[in-house]
């Protein structure tokens, strides 16, 4: 299974909870959390003078919660850091001494979280922030914008599930023997920030996530399933 854009505190319990609840039917042996698992307002580079005095506290423990949840139980777990995410890693690596010490203490949290539960996490990179399985490609997303599904097909010409844009869609490009497919498995997050209330963006965003099974000879079957709420 595969998952991603909970956003820490502003995770909706409600998809979350259908998340869980076919999680424990179809008792996955892989999991993933594609990314964004924490919101971090406040260390937005265009942040307002209010937003950056969010605390972020609670958003780092509620994204951890949610991982938790996702993890407990599972085999194999990943964690690839989407860009809110990286925003705490970027602090750390090119802010002041006192913000890099602040960064330091929540990322070493994380790490040692991660390390209970042996998550192999990754960066938002676009090189090495990549995990295959089979002939899959899970990724956070680095393409925006309506045909952001079929410009990740062509640029690595993969199978691939990904998250990032929030929307919900299958696309499928040119490939041989067969076309690929890019599943696009929206957010578990809450649809309305109050950000982009005078735009219509959020409109197109929708819950979900992807199961599906990989086999012995190299190939996966691989679903999205929508979330309603």
């Amino acid at each position: 299974m595969a998952g991603g854009c909970t956003h820490g505190d502003l995770i909706n319990e409600d998809a979350f909870e259908q998340f869980l609840a076919f999680k424990k039917t179809y008792k996955p042996n892989v999991m993933l959390h594609l990314g964004d698992a924490f919101e971090l307002t406040a260390l937005r580079k265009s942040a307002t003078s209010e937003e950056k005095e969010i605390q972020f506290e609670n958003d780092i423990a509620s994204g951890l919660w949610a991982m938790s949840e996702m993890f407990k139980g599972v085999e194999d777990t990943f964690f690839l850091r989407g860009n809110h995410c990286e925003r705490l890693w970027s602090l750390r690596d090119k802010g002041s001494a006192v913000n890099a010490q602040l960064a330091e203490r929540h990322i070493s949290e994380i790490e040692d979280w991660l390390g209970y539960w042996g998550t192999t996490m990754l960066p938002y990179c676009s090189h090495k922030g990549i995990v295959r399985i089979n002939d899959i490609l899970f990724m956070h997303g680095y393409r925006h914008g309506l045909h952001a599904a079929k410009d990740l097909g062509k640029d690595y010409h993969g199978n691939i599930v990904f998250v990032h844009t929030h929307r919900i869609e299958e696309a499928y490009v040119t490939g041989w023997p067969d076309a690929l497919c890019v599943i696009n498995a929206g957010c578990l997050r809450e649809l309305l920030p109050e950000f982009a209330s005078r735009g219509t963006s959020t409109l197109s965003w929708g819950h979900g996530f992807a199961y599906g099974e990989f086999f012995a000879d190299g190939s996966s079957s691989m679903h999205l399933e929508k979330i309603s709420v």
